[in-house]
């Protein structure tokens, strides 16, 4: 019996002998220097203003009207637009004009919906559009339309829908504008050869040009825009005249260009000596640029590390907006982009996707910081950015890295098996406004944390 508590007692001594044998061979074979190292920084970042002259755009609806705005001046929204030709359409035999007619649908408005606004509409008699062409959204109206062609004019208030019909099964309003042109404009527009082509129509009618001169509290949100020709003609049906009234829409659509012009006159006097915020505003208003210091980030990062690979687990950059008021009309944009300062004009004109090698999207986010108070951000995470900077030579690395951080809209695809991917980026077309905390800022400066590795 005692032999056997003996043996029992010296095979638990050899069990725990060689699990501390295993635990400790790792270390005893790994060289010290080849032990992975882990650290963290964290670096400030300088940032300002980016005032935007045009950007490329071809928008599904059009902002129209004029809205000041103490922070940023004034955004002044025009139509330049062809209108779709129905090739190969004769007009009945016998027919006769009634009218030509110009209807301008809105779904939404920003600002003050009970402030008056008027608004004109002019023919484009100079030049008109290239389909394929890329226009930017401050282009030259004097290189369209000289305005001598005034073809109608009113003064409208968005909420007040004088033109626009009630909807009983709805129980709301289809608001729309409606121009009636001259009876000289319908007779030139009623001839059946300048149909023919589409080369044609758009040498026979170039486009309409669509402003306004009176408000700068509101502005409207065109979701459709229809030039309408109607007319009427008899035609014999047992024996007797029959009247018949129809009518043939020209569609200001996707199969023709259309310009939504954005200009601010007096932005950059509105501007002046900001530097401890900055903005973020839509449309083609103001980005903010993100200076990052690149050289002294890989600096410190290759004196931690010494010769060791490095690797960057995440550098994180989180933009905090000021002052967000859910009340307010003007609501910050549901999503950003943060993209190299060199790449912008090139992922809108070749309609890129996003790469975290060039660019980063981000949706609005929110902490509640007390009861009903919240706290509005958005976060990026830019660390495949930075590794490619880290694996540069010395030598090719510049002292800093721009990059533009701009509002944008999204599209998104769902597949088969109910996966969502983001399949489109554009630029923010509606108004988006929000202030965002810069690099100066005392309270919160921005800033980026970076979490990084080496082997």
């Amino acid at each position: 019996m005692k032999k056997s508590i003996l043996l029992s007692l010296m095979a638990v001594v050899l069990m725990v002998a060689c699990e501390d044998n295993v635990q400790t061979m790792g270390s005893s074979v790994q060289p010290s220097s080849d032990a992975i190292t882990v650290c963290a920084d964290t670096f400030h970042l300088s940032s300002y203003n980016d005032p935007v002259d045009y950007i490329y755009s071809r928008p599904d609806s059009f902002l129209l009207g004029s809205f000041y705005d103490s922070r940023i001046g004034t955004t002044r929204a025009e139509i330049m637009a062809q209108v779709a030709c129905p090739v190969g359409f004769t007009y009945p035999e016998g027919a006769e004009v009634d009218s030509v007619e110009l209807y301008l649908y809105y779904n939404t408005w920003f600002g003050d919906g009970y402030s008056p606004m008027r608004i004109n509409v002019y023919e484009m008699n100079k030049s008109t559009f290239d389909y394929e062409g890329d226009y930017p959204s401050n282009l030259e109206v004097e290189d369209y339309c000289d305005k001598s062609e005034l073809l109608g004019t009113r003064l409208v208030t968005a909420a007040q829908p004088t033109d626009s019909v009630y909807s009983s099964s709805t129980g709301g309003y289809t608001y729309y504008v409606r121009f009636c042109f001259s009876s000289d404009f319908a007779d030139r527009f009623f001839k059946d050869d300048a149909y023919t082509s589409v080369e044609d129509f758009v040498q026979f009618f170039k486009g309409l040009y669509i402003t306004s001169d009176f408000g700068t509290a509101c502005m409207l949100n065109i979701n459709q825009m229809d030039m309408t020709a109607y007319y009427h003609f008899t035609y014999q049906k047992e024996g007797r005249d029959t009247l018949v009234y129809n009518y043939k829409n020209f569609p200001a659509n996707a199969e023709v260009r259309q310009v939504n012009r954005i200009v601010h006159p007096d932005r950059d006097e509105v501007m002046q000596n900001i530097d401890s915020i900055t903005y973020l505003a839509s449309p083609a208003q103001v980005f903010t640029t993100i200076r990052i210091p690149v050289k002294r980030l890989c600096d410190t990062v290759q004196s931690n590390l010494g010769e060791k690979r490095p690797y960057v687990n995440s550098a994180s950059i989180r933009i905090d907006l000021i002052g967000v008021d859910d009340e307010k009309w003007c609501r910050p944009s549901n999503y950003c982009l943060l993209i190299r300062e060199s790449a912008v004009d090139r992922f809108f004109l070749d309609k890129e996707s996003v790469s975290d090698t060039c660019s980063i999207l981000s949706q609005i986010a929110s902490t509640e910081i007390s009861a009903d108070n919240y706290k509005y951000y958005y976060s990026f995470d830019i660390s495949t950015i930075l590794l490619d900077e880290l694996r540069k030579e010395p030598e090719q690395r510049a002292e800093y890295l721009n990059m533009t951080l701009l509002p944008v809209t999204v599209e998104t695809t769902t597949d088969s098996y109910g996966n969502t991917s983001v399949s489109t980026v554009k630029h923010q077309q509606g108004m988006t406004f929000s202030t965002i905390k810069s690099g100066m800022s005392e309270s919160e400066p921005m800033k980026i944390s970076l979490l990084y590795s080496g082997l």
